[in-house]
This record gives structure tokens, C-alpha cells and sequence, in this order.
């Protein structure tokens, strides 16, 4: 989970990786290039602007979630979400608990956003008090497999 929290740190790193692979421009502003492409090299993915062994295995995984998610980046900590739910519906304080490094304004932004694009489903449990459960949709369970790939990367 770490390692995928690193990877989504910045928002252009799947764009910039899956960009690297094509040997194209990513399309960023310069300076968030630059930090995006430090990131990277720190992580053991990019030298030199060239993606490494390693990066070239992450890059085409990146490009396929690219493809499946549409052409915005997700946010920072929505494909963690996704992964995180991927064992199972999940309340939010247990993803809080599952990403210990996330704010829970940054959770709580990242799951109205997967909400709205149709990746997790809120269903509100009967008691007192009330519980919101997350689970992941038809739609982000194929994205699973990819995210678990990742995480191994």
C-alpha cells in the first residue's frame, strides 16, 4: 500500500509514466514535470528521463489504468482507495486506519470523487449512529488486478 501511495503521489505520475512509454510529451506544466519526474527517479522508475526496467513494467500498467479511467489523473489518494477496497467494503474509518499517511479531508474528497464517477458505491447502515460503507462498483473491480500489480511492482 505504500508503495502505491509513493507512486500516486503526485497526480501526473501515471500520465508522465504511460507518456515515457510512448515516447511522448505528458502534456504537464513544466515545473509539476519536473517534480513528477524527480519523484519518479527517486522511486527507482525514471533515469536520466528514460524509464527504467522497472518503470517500463509500471508504465504499462499505468497506461492501462489511464485507459480505464478516462483521460483525467486521478487524485492522490483515490487508487489507493481503490485498493483498499478491493478486499472488501470497507467503513471510513477503516480506510483511514488502511491509509494511515492520508488526511481525512484528502479521503473524504478522493470518495465523493470515485462516488461521482461511478468507481464506489456509499450505502448508509442502519443504527446509532449511522455508518457510511464504501465498496467498490463493477466498473473499479477491474481495476483491481491492475492495482494489485502495482503494489508488487
Amino acid at each position: 500500500m505504500a508503495d502505491l501511495a509513493r507512486l500516486f503521489h503526485r497526480q501526473w505520475s501515471l500520465a508522465v509514466l504511460a507518456a515515457l512509454r510512448r515516447g511522448r510529451s505528458p502534456g504537464a506544466p513544466r515545473q509539476t514535470l519536473a517534480g513528477t519526474l524527480d519523484a519518479l527517479a527517486r522511486q527507482g522508475l525514471v533515469t536520466g528521463g528514460a524509464l527504467t526496467r522497472r518503470g517500463e513494467r509500471v508504465a504499462a500498467r499505468a497506461e492501462t489504468l489511464l485507459e480505464r479511467l478516462g483521460k483525467e489523473p486521478p487524485r492522490k489518494w483515490s487508487l489507493p482507495i481503490v485498493h483498499a477496497l478491493g478486499k472488501g467494503p470497507l467503513r471510513f474509518g477503516e480506510l483511514r486506519a488502511a491509509l494511515p499517511a492520508a488526511t481525512a479531508r484528502a479521503l473524504s474528497m478522493s470518495l465523493k470523487d470515485l462516488i461521482a464517477q461511478g468507481l464506489l458505491s456509499r450505502r448508509v447502515l442502519d443504527g446509532f449512529p449511522p455508518r457510511a460503507e464504501y465498496a467498490l462498483t463493477q466498473k473499479a473491480r477491474a481495476l483491481s488486478p491492475i492495482l494489485r500489480q502495482l503494489a508488487g511492482a
